[in-house]
């Protein structure tokens, strides 16, 4: 398989974010990250990412939260990042199925049940990035970071 070698710049890119506390002729070598290292730099861009959506968008049931959970087996803690909407119908769901007005659904069925929603969301980010090149920029760096550690697990 033919490794496509990524370079991210930056000075150009994140030390104006204060992600980083490279110099400014520092580069970041994507092929050259660990897995672990990989998933430091997803962290500290996707937290960027986030941030920044939040900032902009006018929306708060858009706005992305993320939660620190221990899933149910595990001892491993993990953190979940979600719309505002999709926390909030979860919540209304299980207030629902306790007093027994609702089944209690999956993640999977919910997602389902707010479709309309999810598009709504991805047509508001797309917006967003047209219109914010720094936006465009982070989700491009996270792409390329999430596909590079695909490619080595």
């Amino acid at each position: 398989m033919k490794k496509t070698r990524f370079t991210l710049m930056v000075g150009a890119l994140l030390l104006g974010a204060n992600l980083v506390s490279y110099a400014a002729d520092d580069q970041i070598v994507i092929d050259d990250l660990t897995p672990a290292e990989l998933r430091a730099e997803i962290k500290k861009i996707q937290n960027e990412f986030y941030r920044v959506w939040n900032q902009l968008n006018q929306d708060d049931s858009l706005d992305i939260t993320c939660q620190d959970y221990t899933p149910t087996g595990s001892n491993i803690g993990r953190e979940a990042c979600e719309p505002n909407f999709m926390i909030e119908r979860r919540a209304r769901n299980a207030a629902d199925s306790n007093q027994g007005t609702d089944e209690l659904l999956d993640s999977t069925a919910l997602r389902a049940d707010l479709t309309d929603k999810f598009e709504e969301l991805t047509k508001a980010m797309n917006a967003v990035a047209a219109d914010n090149q720094y936006f465009k920029d982070l989700n491009t760096i996270l792409g390329v970071l999430r596909t590079r550690l695909d490619e080595i697990n």
